[in-house]
């Protein structure tokens, strides 16, 4: 009798940024099995450019901040490897050069409004970044997998949630210890 070999479990990581005006942006990194189950969380403590930054990097400084510095403190951080990263921050895009796996932006625009070479998995568009159009094949078939049990954009709004629910405790705590004092 064949006994089928166990395969290697497929896990996916979710990255994304929270910008909140008063205090710069936030990154948080979810990685959760192919079922949608949450492997770990990491969030960073607010990173706000400077005055300087803003003028000297430009128009760069988005990519600077979210490709370079958050996603490349959250990767690192992180125990589990995913097979392919999603991301709602085209700006993270330019961290792939860095990566041994496929990261996707997932397009917030309707399907009608694509750019003609994104990937189309179960309603929703995702890009690539430019000059990985290697990674297509691959891609699609880890988001067709991973789109059989999650709703592909899903995860962003728990990491968004749970940015916005630290914050919201650290602003909670910090005034106890104000009132305290």
């Amino acid at each position: 009798m064949n006994v089928p070999l166990p395969t290697a479990a497929v896990n996916f990581g979710y990255l994304s940024a929270v910008e909140l005006p008063e205090l710069g942006y936030f990154g948080g990194y979810l990685l959760v099995s192919q079922l949608g189950r949450p492997l770990e969380f990491h969030c960073t403590a607010p990173v706000r450019p400077s005055r300087a930054q803003e003028i000297l990097y430009g128009p760069t400084l988005q990519p600077y901040l979210l490709g370079e510095q958050i996603a490349g403190t959250l990767l690192a951080k992180a125990r589990v490897k995913p097979q392919i990263i999603l991301t709602d921050q085209s700006s993270a895009l330019c961290h792939r050069v860095k990566l041994d796996m496929p990261l996707v932006y997932w397009r917030l625009a309707d399907l009608a409004n694509s750019v003609a070479d994104s990937i189309l998995i179960a309603d929703h568009a995702f890009e690539l970044p430019a000059g990985f159009d290697a990674d297509r094949d691959s891609a699609s078939r880890l988001l067709t997998t991973l789109s059989q049990h999650v709703d592909l954009p899903e995860p962003f709004t728990r990491i968004h949630d749970a940015i916005r629910e630290a914050h919201r405790i650290g602003e909670s705590s910090s005034e106890a210890h104000s009132e305290a004092a």
